[in-house]
């Protein structure tokens, strides 16, 4: 599992992002209308969901999970830092605020696909599964102890007793799925929110292709038979130019909105498909009882789901894992505790 020294550079990394909880980085007093307005949902996010992150079993991950996990973390504080240091005093203020603004898009959008990844594993293990079931299994030994006694006392009510037992195993092996539901189902409503709003977005974006390419088609008809006397050849040259650049405005703006509509659409199958795939999360667990092949398990299957997802809407490369790999591994433990 994780080391000391990973899982102390670990707590210092979220430690360097929320500390900004308390800071406003959006817009302030000193700033003027110079503001940070545009990445407000960026900032929130990092922050918001680096607290979560501090609340999370961090023990349960691996020394290679946490460096991935952390490794966008430093980009995030820094830039933190430098809205948190920005004046309007310093040289071309607006400037430097763009390129913050676009480094902190970039950096965040970089800390959401590796948070994605293992945020879902974390919660699975907050579940407190075992806790619950240790609980749960005492409660019954009590009850057994009472239940002997009570058959000593009392063989009539041997028929209640059977059945309050057999009810109370019942809620045990209700409680290995259920709490460990827990972390996980709220999961999955955020990707099923951010999935609709995206296929609302691209539902825009469509229109405008629609209307884009009814005002071209309209454009090239009125321009067509809009005749004029030109007296100059300079008249006719100025005139055709004026009349292409209308056109080719016309086009840029139908292959922006046809840009724009894919790559929403492709965000929306994205999150669909993380949203579906977290619906059967827990069922991974039910393949081995022993836990080091269950944890095994749930770190493939977080990385599966979370992988690189092709829709054939956007240009897309594969991200150079095999995840045959970490499954050897699980064959490795699952051999080794066959063996013991």
């Amino acid at each position: 599992m994780i080391s000391e020294d990973t899982l102390t550079s670990l707590k210092n990394n979220i430690e360097s992002i929320t500390k900004y909880q308390e800071v406003d980085l959006v817009k302030r007093g000193d700033w003027g209308t110079i503001t940070f307005e545009s990445v407000k949902e960026h900032i929130t996010y990092a922050i918001a969901t680096t607290s979560l992150l501090a609340q999370m079993p961090l023990e349960s991950l691996t020394d290679q999970a946490a460096s991935e996990l952390q490794a966008p973390m430093p980009g995030v504080a820094g830039l933190f830092a430098r809205i948190n240091e920005f004046s309007v005093e310093m040289v071309n203020a607006p400037a430097t605020r763009d390129q913050i603004v676009n480094e902190v898009k970039h950096a965040v959008a970089q800390m959401h696909a590796t948070y994605s990844r293992w945020l879902p594993y974390l919660a699975y293990q907050r579940g407190d599964i075992n806790r619950n079931i240790d609980q749960m299994e005492d409660a019954i030994m009590r009850a057994n102890t009472h239940l002997d006694d009570a058959k000593k006392h009392q063989e009539e009510n041997m028929t209640a007793i059977t059945e309050t037992r057999r009810q109370m195993t019942e809620i045990v092996d209700a409680a290995r799925g259920d709490t460990a539901s827990q972390g996980v189902d709220r999961y999955i409503d955020t990707f099923d929110v951010e999935a609709e709003k995206l296929a609302n977005e691209s539902k825009r974006w469509f229109k405008g292709i629609i209307g884009c390419s009814v005002a071209t088609v309209v454009a090239i008809v009125v321009l067509y038979f809009w005749l004029e006397d030109y007296n100059t050849t300079w008249e006719i040259v100025r005139n055709t130019f004026t009349k292409a650049s209308i056109i080719a405005v016309l086009l840029n703006g139908i292959v922006w909105c046809t840009r724009m509509y894919r790559v929403k659409s492709h965000q929306s199958s994205v999150n669909r498909h993380r949203a579906l795939s977290l619906k059967t999360f827990q069922r991974f667990v039910t393949s081995t009882t022993d836990p080091r092949t269950r944890d095994a398990v749930l770190l493939a299957a977080t990385k599966s789901i979370f992988a690189h997802v092709s829709t054939g809407l956007v240009g897309e490369r594969a991200n150079g894992e095999d995840p045959s790999i970490q499954f050897m591994e699980i064959g490795k433990h699952a051999g080794d505790n066959s063996g013991a």
